[in-house]
């Protein structure tokens, strides 16, 4: 934007402002909604979405993290009122959502939570305001933490499907659930470990946030599920009243407080003065399963790649862009992976390690960053991660399909004609021969080598060292701090403050943060239903290819969440 706009749009701001100020008054708390999967930035809409399905998206970090700051620097508010419902988020998201509320807090605004419905993360949430309120019929579901995992082995034999697993160790155990009837020993004991640096996070909110030491917490915990009004006498809430009731509550001795949404509320709030700094941090996101092509989203969720897919062509174009740009001096790396491909991991790490001696990249980590989530980040000149973040699985695995029951079973009698020792390594129609398997050994062994050496480089390990982290072995945030696989722990705060240090950005603000989008691929978007259908089928079966082509997978275990 050039100067001229840009005192422009300050001049216009600044009447808006004085308008503001002289007529209008805004609300004493201004209602913020906490819901959905609660991602780190905002996803463009398309107009055709924009337009047929108007419902809004659910908020993201990024814009609750701007009205905070709004709602702060106007100074006039005295607070806002968290409605938690329908929260599905990762732990690490509503870690960062948390910080920002302890900072609102700090910077003189005060935090209502009222809760609808409360599960183990609603109420980890809420234990960061000043006050939990509930309406009267609420079930406080406090109950802990756990995992399930379904493991489909005799499920697949019931249609004669079987799979050759392959993987350097027995932590690299994405592949157990196909199979195996049950965790490895190593593997559970993982899973159990994860779970208990979980629950220990949740007991530790708990404790802080309602003055209880921590094995209060967790008796609280033990005696969940509870009404409203137990869960009041038991000081998990502040009160219990209906919506309605809250003017009142809120306001005291002064009379009713008035509340408003955002949609009403913003418009008597101050809008702050555009800045255009010389020098900016560049933002490049990459969220989902790491796959070779460009980023899509899939209509249903797929095994080992599950809806969102982050292509690697899209990935390294962003980074391209932002490293050609002049006012981009450093670039902000979020990741919020479980891995995937890892040819597709391999080409977007060497883009970080290349554009490192030109600019600085600092990685957010996301709820995950584990296997090639972790590989396309330890080439970063710096990694900031959650204390919940899931990271490292630092490993690969194959995973061959074999029909050979299924063929029996519906009468295809496949006959091949081969030339080549191995031109039939990967045919389904039949289990592969300990020679075939020994092969696949050595081709997972050599791409787990070069994956430690990246992490080894990267990180300056020693590789003695690196054996004891890796081999598929998941960590926390906090765990991954301790063990050098992560520097920092912290969120976008952290993240975007070390940029701006390594960049030598003096400014700071919302101007200083430019979102990086890949290059347009030049692909006509869908005009109509008909033909968003058959592009998204065309997709599927673009996927369903992959899976059933060669691939070394880098992909983290099973999902370890919360029922």
């Amino acid at each position: 934007m050039s100067p001229i706009t840009n005192a422009l749009v300050n001049l216009w701001r600044l009447l808006r402002n004085s308008f503001v100020r002289l007529l209008r008054r805004p609300p004493d708390h201004v209602w913020i909604e906490a819901s959905g999967p609660l991602p780190e930035f905002e996803t463009p809409v398309g107009f055709l979405r924009r337009r047929f399905l108007p419902r809004p998206a659910p908020p993201s970090l990024e814009r609750l993290r701007e009205r905070l700051d709004r709602i702060s620097a106007d100074g006039r508010p005295r607070g806002v009122v968290l409605r938690v419902r329908g929260l599905d988020a990762g732990w690490t998201a509503i870690e960062e959502l948390r910080r920002e509320l302890r900072a609102f807090r700090e910077r003189g605004g005060r935090v209502v939570a009222y809760l609808t419905e409360a599960d183990s993360r609603s109420y980890y949430l809420a234990c960061a305001a000043d006050e939990i309120l509930a309406t009267p019929l609420a079930t406080v579901n406090v109950i802990g933490v756990r995992t399930r995992v379904n493991f489909l082995r005799d499920a697949l034999n019931r249609v004669g499907l079987e799979a050759e697993v392959v993987a350097v160790s027995p932590f690299k155990s994405a592949g157990d659930p196909f199979v195996r009837n049950d965790f490895s020993p190593e593997s559970r004991g993982q899973a159990e470990r994860l779970l208990d640096r979980r629950y220990e996070e949740l007991v530790g909110a708990i404790a802080e946030g309602r003055g209880l030491d921590p094995d209060e917490a967790r008796a609280r915990i033990d005696r969940a599920p509870y009404s409203a009004a137990d869960a009041l006498s038991e000081g998990l809430l502040d009160g219990v009243c209906y919506e309605d009731e809250l003017p009142e509550r809120l306001g005291g001795e002064g009379g009713r407080a008035r509340l408003a949404e955002w949609g009403a509320a913003h418009r008597s709030l101050l809008v702050g003065y555009r800045r255009s700094p010389r020098r900016r941090v560049g933002v490049v996101s990459l969220s989902g399963a790491i796959v070779r092509g460009r980023s899509r989203r899939l209509p249903v969720p797929l095994p080992l790649v599950g809806r969102e897919q982050a292509g690697s062509e899209s990935v390294v174009g962003a980074l391209r862009v932002a490293e050609k740009s002049r006012r981009v001096s450093a670039i902000l790396f979020h990741v919020d992976s479980p891995g995937g491909d890892a040819l597709a991991s391999d080409l977007i790490w060497r883009e970080v390690e290349r554009i490192r001696a030109k600019k600085p990249v600092v990685v957010l980590m996301g709820n995950v960053a584990a296997s090639g989530g972790y590989y396309v980040s330890a080439a970063a000149n710096h990694i900031v991660a959650g204390r919940t973040t899931v990271t490292g699985s630092i490993g690969v695995l194959s995973i061959r399909p074999v029909a050979s029951g299924l063929y029996e079973r519906v009468g295809v009698n496949p006959v091949a004609i081969e030339r080549g020792a191995h031109a039939g390594l990967l045919d389904p129609s039949r289990r592969p021969t300990p020679e075939e398997l020994r092969v696949l050994e050595r081709q997972i062994g050599f791409i787990y080598d070069e994956f430690k050496d990246r992490v080894s480089r990267g990180r300056n390990i020693e590789p003695a060292q690196l054996d004891h982290i890796a081999g598929g072995r998941v960590w926390t945030g906090t765990e991954a701090r301790e063990i050098g696989l992560a520097d920092e722990l912290g969120g976008f705060r952290e993240a975007l403050r070390k940029a701006r240090e390594l960049g030598e950005i003096k400014e700071d603000g919302p101007g200083t943060l430019v979102k990086i989008s890949p290059p347009r691929s030049g692909r006509p978007t869908p005009g109509d239903p008909a033909e968003a259908a058959r592009e998204a089928l065309a997709t599927i079966k673009q996927v369903l290819s992959e899976l059933r082509a060669a691939r070394v997978w880098a992909v983290a275990p099973y999902e370890i969440s919360e029922d």
